[in-house]
């Protein structure tokens, strides 16, 4: 069965990841889902910012 995400950029719509932490950049997830999952973008805002860095061990040291 080809990936959903896939099927969905074939037929022309562009999917816009609504997530963004260091996690994302670090591990390469992030460019994982660009390269293979043909993910088009990053959105943010601050609320999803303060979860990223309050649920997380990785921002601690700079807090």
């Amino acid at each position: 069965m080809m990936n959903p995400l896939l099927r969905l950029h074939a037929l022309g719509q562009r999917i816009w990841l609504d997530n963004l932490s260091r996690t994302l950049l670090h591990d390469g997830t992030l460019k994982k889902l660009v390269t293979d999952d043909r993910i088009a973008g990053v959105t943010s805002n601050p609320t999803i910012f303060f979860k990223a860095i309050s649920d997380s061990p990785h921002y601690q040291d700079e807090l």
